[in-house]
Parts: C-alpha cells; structure tokens; sequence
C-alpha cells in the first residue's frame, strides 16, 4: 500500500498542497497522513518555574486550532470532490524537519507532498529552509507545491532532468513508476549551452539503458544562454505538469536562484516538483 504524508502549517500555500495530495491519494489508491508540526519556544531560565504552564497552554492552544483546521480541510476535502477519500491526522511538536524525516521512517512514507509560500515557486523549494531541509532528508519522494499553482485535475505530462549519469538510470525508475500511476507522457530533458553532435551522442547511449516497454517518452536537449529561461520555454510550450530531479540537483538549482539578483525568471517556475528519493 502506498503512503502518503501531507505536512501542512494549515496555511494558504498548505491548502492548495492539500488538493494535490488528495488527488494522489486517489489516484494511487493511497493511505493519507495529515501532520502539523509546531515547534515551542526556548523561555530560559527566567521562566524556569512557569515554563511547563506556558507550555500547557500553548499545547492546548496548538491542538484547539488543529483540530478546527482538520475540520475545514475535511470540508474542503468535500466541496472539491474528495469526499471519499479518508485520512488521518497526527500533530507533533519538535523541529519541523527532523520530525518530518522521523514521521515519514516511522510511517513508511512513500510520497510527502507539502506546499511552498510565496510567488517565487521553486525558488522557495531550493532556498527556503524547511522545504530545502525536507528535501535534503526525507528517506522519499517529495513533491512541493508551489503556492500560485493551479491544482491539476490530471497529471499528463512529467519532464525528468538528467545529465546522462548511469545513477539516473534508477530515478528514470522512480518517474517511470510514477507516470504509469497516471499514464502520463514522460520527457527526458538535458541542458546543454550549446548542442553538440556529442550531447546527442550520450542521450542516445544513456536512452539505451532504460525500461522504456509500455511508456510513452521523449528525448529532449534544451541549450541557450540562460537555464532558467530554456527551462521556462520548455515546461510552459509542452504544458509540462511536473518537473522531476534527484535530490543531488538541488546543489545545482540553488547555485542558479541565488546568482540570479538582477533577473526574477525563478519567480515564472511556478510548477510542481517532484524530488526523487537518494536511496
């Protein structure tokens, strides 16, 4: 059975999360796990002798929004046509991303789907720091959610990015796996500056190497001067629905987001990002 976990801070991004991980649930025929993950403050010693009525409190507090936010989630879950579709909830306190990375092993998750803030999509998954750390720990597949994101009613086509690394033969896996779920179209894409006779020679030779039988996918090198803006071409001519990558990559994406000061083009990936598992 397939597990998936929904962390959510019950804001407006985690909302529009929320619908994409009750049409996974879905679509994978899944188990959904809801989690909110509050961290209490440190009050020092000046408040030693209140400190454990504070915290009472603030628990209290913490659960009495949980659970009215648990009730509009289901109310939405409603109102959006997922009425059928079941989850549990857990609400824990401790540091977000490490109690994400423990629930996700104590769970046997398989997916965390969670949102991310802000009009700048995948700049936020790359630099922000809870997004970036879930990424960077989770024992799974991750799939942020940028905020302006319309949820999509079907997933129909998935681009992969590679660089021919005989590693990626497994993650083509992963995505493999995934399209099947939604019989989506796959696209492997690299970037290169410029395009060679020897970037098409070892798209070919790493091609050779994938589980292809019963999958519709196609080969594509991206060049140009700037990353971002092939990428943003790309994506937005073939109506890509979903960017996949390996964990690794990140390094790449956020080297590229930090230098871009001048230019806002990140702020156009406003698209879901689908982070493979290392493992």
């Amino acid at each position: 059975m397939v597990n998936i976990l929904f962390p959510t801070d019950f804001s407006k991004a985690a909302e529009n999360a929320f619908l994409y991980a009750l049409h996974l649930t879905k679509a994978l025929d899944a188990n959904l796990t809801l989690a909110h993950v509050y961290e209490l403050p440190e009050l020092g010693r000046a408040l030693h002798n209140t400190s454990k009525e504070v915290y009472e409190l603030m628990e209290m507090e913490s659960l009495e929004n949980f659970n009215k936010s648990i009730k509009k989630l289901r109310e939405l879950a409603i109102e959006k046509g997922f009425g059928d579709v079941e989850f549990k909830h857990i609400m824990a306190e401790g540091q977000i991303v490490q109690k994400i990375q423990t629930l996700a092993e104590k769970e046997k998750i398989d997916y965390i789907v969670m949102g991310t803030t802000g009009a700048s999509g995948l700049k936020e998954v790359f630099l922000g720091s809870v997004a970036a750390g879930v990424i960077d720990t989770a024992p799974c597949r991750v799939l942020s959610i940028p905020e302006e994101t319309n949820p999509a009613d079907k997933i129909n086509k998935i681009a992969y990015l590679t660089n021919y690394k005989d590693e990626e033969v497994v993650s083509f896996d992963q995505v493999a796996n995934f399209a099947q779920k939604f019989n989506a179209d796959i696209y492997c894409v690299h970037y290169d500056k410029h395009v060679t006779d020897v970037s098409e020679e070892e798209m070919n030779v790493w091609k050779n190497k994938l589980h292809t039988d019963g999958l519709n996918v196609s080969f594509h090198v991206i060049s140009g001067d700037d990353f971002e803006d092939s990428l943003v071409e790309f994506y937005q001519t073939n109506k890509i629905d979903i960017i996949g990558i390996q964990p690794r990559k990140r390094n790449l994406f956020t080297a590229i987001f930090k230098k871009s000061n001048t230019k806002s083009i990140a702020q156009h990936l406003d698209i879901p990002l689908l982070s493979l598992a290392s493992k």
